[in-house]
């Protein structure tokens, strides 16, 4: 079955322009985190423009599952890796991420051009030289280009198309079968040692060479590695 997106209305300007409040907050979130201090939701919401800031609560990784989920994903690495974000949204791990892990580089991938759009701002603003944002479908990424994985059931909208963001890509149960089975051979076929993340969703994503090595957060955040 072949998976088409419908043409995007697009609810963000394609080069929209933080305000230098939201600027500055997202300086200081970043540059708190770089310190080791500890970063609230609210605090991080109030980088965000009206439309995204709707969407935190169930759409964007809380700031403790963050912090708990690049740490994990970094623990074993060195210089030159790269964690992949599936599912990216305004990008909020990837930049958690990146500002406490200087020496990786963080990707994230996402299907929707305004949540693109206020993460590519978000990353120009943020001064981070270690975090990048594509946007298209999982289906397109060779994960072999990449060391760890972090992915926060971004395929649950197919199975639940009251819970999706907005309508400006097609929702079947047939796509999340498609997209779990497409991430499930990509991370199949990665070498030994590799990482991955899961927050919340069934796990149908993980494959069976993969062991659960730490649950956290009542279970919903689990932390996978390559036998």
């Amino acid at each position: 079955m072949a998976i088409k997106n419908k043409a995007i209305n697009y609810r963000l300007p394609l080069c929209y322009e933080m305000s230098s409040a939201e600027v500055q907050q997202i300086k200081g979130v970043l540059a708190q985190l770089q310190r080791g201090d500890l970063v609230s939701d609210e605090q991080f919401d109030a980088c965000l423009n009206a439309f995204t800031k709707r969407h935190t609560a169930t759409h964007y990784t809380p700031c403790d599952v963050a912090l708990e989920a690049a740490q994990f994903l970094c623990a074993e690495v060195g210089p030159g890796h790269r964690i992949l974000d599936v599912g990216s949204g305004v990008g909020k791990f990837c930049l958690m991420g990146a500002a406490l892990m200087e020496d990786v580089h963080f990707f994230g991938i996402e299907q929707r051009s305004a949540l693109c759009t206020m993460a590519d701002e978000l990353a120009d603003q943020s001064g981070l030289n270690n975090v990048s944002f594509l946007c298209g479908n999982a289906m397109n990424i060779n994960f072999k280009d990449y060391t760890g994985f972090y992915l926060y059931n971004p395929f649950y909208e197919h199975l639940e198309p009251f819970s999706a963001i907005d309508e400006t890509i097609d929702l079947d149960e047939e796509y999340y079968h498609i997209y779990c089975g497409y991430v499930r051979k990509q991370l199949q076929g990665m070498p030994k040692g590799t990482r991955v993340v899961t927050y919340f969703g069934g796990g149908e994503e993980i494959p069976l060479n993969y062991d659960l090595v730490k649950q956290l957060f009542h279970n919903d955040l689990k932390c996978w590695e390559r036998r």
